[in-house]
């Protein structure tokens, strides 16, 4: 019960903190980040169509629709999070937590990050302690936001830089996952800014990688509606750490000699 109860205030905090941003934010900074897409896939479509008019070598062809594609995956992952900071705002997002094995669940990360960076020129380093206890979250939730910043971090990680996810106990009752990489960082001030939904910080990389500014609020929120930590560790041309703090679920010993899973306080 003491746990639902904090979960209900930690998720009435949250969703008015996300509300106040949204309603003030959502209309100057969205419509430049919707546009952009949708003209690339109207540009190219219309090349396209003219096929008949001016021919157009083959090779081209598979790069005017890779670009639609691309487009189009980009245009349907800003209105994705849209819905999804309006659902966390409106109070409409549900969550499942249980008592979930973290070394399965972050395998897939592990994989997937593995290869991103390969992709991009960095070293990717996973270090995750044996025998993690169960935690207390939601999977499909925890398994979204550790790809959103695993993500986040290799794009903001320049050529040859390192980004490492770790896995360890923090204390007896406390698990810690942390996503680190040595890429730009951030000053305190530009965290305050990339924690704000559709907040943009402007330096050259980060115009690289445009987006509407939701990654890293969601990801805030969605930790923290499960009754979870998050934080933000980060220098300006040393790196950022991405650090979040979970209850595990405690075994106790029966009077049988069984043993049953608790929540840990």
């Amino acid at each position: 019960m003491r746990h639902r109860a904090e979960l209900a205030e930690r998720a009435s905090r949250v969703e008015a903190e996300l509300a106040s941003q949204v309603k003030s934010e959502f209309i100057a900074n969205i419509s430049h980040e919707l546009r952009t897409p949708l003209n690339a896939i109207l540009g190219f479509s219309k090349i396209l169509k003219g096929f008949d008019d001016m021919p157009i070598e083959p090779a081209r062809v598979t790069e005017y629709a890779n670009f639609i594609l691309g487009s189009a995956e980009n245009l349907l992952g800003i209105v994705n999070d849209i819905i999804t900071i309006s659902k966390l705002q409106s109070g409409k997002f549900s969550f499942d937590i249980d008592e979930i094995d973290l070394d399965e669940l972050l395998r897939p990360c592990v994989t997937w990050a593995t290869g991103r960076a390969a992709e991009t020129g960095q070293e990717f380093i996973p270090r995750i302690d044996e025998n993690m206890p169960l935690i207390l979250a939601d999977p499909e939730h925890l398994k979204d936001v550790l790809l959103r910043l695993l993500a986040n971090a290799v794009s903001f990680t320049p050529e040859g830089g390192t980004v490492a996810l770790t896995a360890k106990m923090a204390s007896a009752n406390k698990a810690i996952v942390c996503i680190s990489d040595n890429g730009i960082g951030m000053s305190a001030e530009e965290i305050s800014v990339a924690l704000t939904a559709f907040g943009q910080i402007d330096n050259s990389l980060d115009r690289q990688n445009e987006g509407p500014g939701l990654g890293l609020p969601i990801a805030k929120a969605l930790i923290e509606l499960q009754g979870a930590t998050f934080m933000i560790r980060s220098q300006e041309g040393k790196g950022t750490d991405v650090i979040m703090l979970f209850k595990v679920a405690e075994k106790v010993s029966q009077p049988n000699g069984a043993m049953e899973l608790n929540h840990a306080g």
